[in-house]
């Protein structure tokens, strides 16, 4: 539902007019703006999060993130640290029935992000966490990835960009779980060729032509099972996929490289997790309809990221055997891992 920000008399506080700007009615002298058009659509991110998160994943209530999403004029934000001193407060789409403290202002070239940092304006999607331990959440709002020419055949653009966001929104609820397991890896260990990331392994070997056979013949196994006809079958897939990733793991890091089993292992299930909610949201008759293996192939898009790769054929699976304990076993402060979690039901 669209809110709207409602300024007696003739003032209207926000003096540029453009894009992030809407159409203006008077009535008896009260002028009465929508709110602004480059958040149009973000209303319906935060009702499939709220879909997702209460009928799938079942979590309990949390404080939303500080927000910031932009499109290639104007800045949207609920983060004091981002928003510009001279921002306007508009009253945006709420998060799971809560209001939030929306404020806007024009961009200048690049974002002063939650966590202080200053990074140029282009197409992102991202979720973080700052000095005190705080999740923010940080994309481009839907028109700027129109105007990028983001496509997808599977999906259309619209709704690839909420399964995008889904994706991300997701990891703002593993900050105090994975999120932190992560931290203190990077805090015990110097990361520097490659940097620490999501895709720290495939940087570390994508030059590696015997890894990469290795890891998309691993890939594929789990994706035969997730697509296997019977659970018999789905196990003995699994089981196959498991042993050749404890394989590859055991072959590749070793020495210095010894720290990338953890984190295959936690990246894997972050990622994974991520294009799991928005497959979940895509498939579902009361989300976008679109029929399962559709969704699928619209989350793989271009099978060019390994941990969302693996991890969301690792999640389909894990969905198709059991019902997980998703509050406490993957979003808690202690959380397991997606290996873990598929052992465990291949061996029942």
């Amino acid at each position: 539902m669209k809110a709207s920000i409602v300024l007696l008399g003739m003032l209207f506080l926000y003096a540029c007019k453009g894009k992030g700007e809407k159409e203006k009615t008077i009535i008896n002298n009260v002028e009465e703006v929508a709110y602004p058009a480059g958040m149009e659509g973000v209303d319906k991110w935060f009702s499939a999060w709220e879909f997702v998160c209460t009928h799938k994943f079942e979590l309990p209530p949390a404080a939303a993130p500080a927000i910031l999403l932009y499109d290639d004029q104007f800045l949207y934000t609920t983060s004091t640290v981002s928003a510009a001193d001279t921002a306007t407060s508009f009253e945006g789409p709420a998060l799971l029935g809560r209001p939030l403290p929306w404020k806007w202002n024009r961009l200048s070239g690049e974002l002063t992000i939650p966590d202080g940092k200053k990074v140029p304006v282009g197409l992102m999607s991202f979720a973080a966490s700052d000095s005190n331990g705080h999740p923010f959440f940080v994309m481009a709002a839907p028109a700027f990835w129109k105007t990028a020419g983001v496509e997808s055949k599977e999906l259309g653009l619209d709704k690839l960009v909420t399964a995008v966001f889904l994706h991300e929104f997701t990891h703002t609820r593993q900050q105090t779980g994975m999120g932190a397991m992560v931290n203190a890896i990077e805090k015990s260990h110097t990361f520097k060729d490659p940097e620490l990331s999501d895709d720290i392994v495939q940087h570390t070997f994508q030059k590696d032509s015997n890894y990469v056979r290795s890891f998309r013949a691993e890939a594929n196994k789990f994706y035969q099972a997730a697509f296997a006809k019977d659970t018999q079958a789905t196990k003995k897939l699994t089981r196959e996929a498991l042993a050749m990733l404890k394989k590859r793991q055991a072959t590749y890091f070793t020495k210095d490289k010894t720290i990338l089993k953890p984190l295959d292992d936690i990246f894997l299930t972050m990622e994974g997790l991520g294009q799991f909610a928005g497959f979940y949201w895509l498939q579902h008759p009361s989300g976008a309809k679109i029929p399962f293996s559709q969704a699928v192939e619209g989350m793989r898009r271009k099978r060019n990221q390994w941990s969302q790769e693996e991890g969301l054929a690792m999640f389909l699976i894990l969905d198709k055997l059991t019902k997980p304990d998703w509050p406490h076993d993957l979003f808690g402060d202690k959380p397991k891992s997606i290996v873990e979690l598929l052992e465990v039901q291949v061996k029942k």
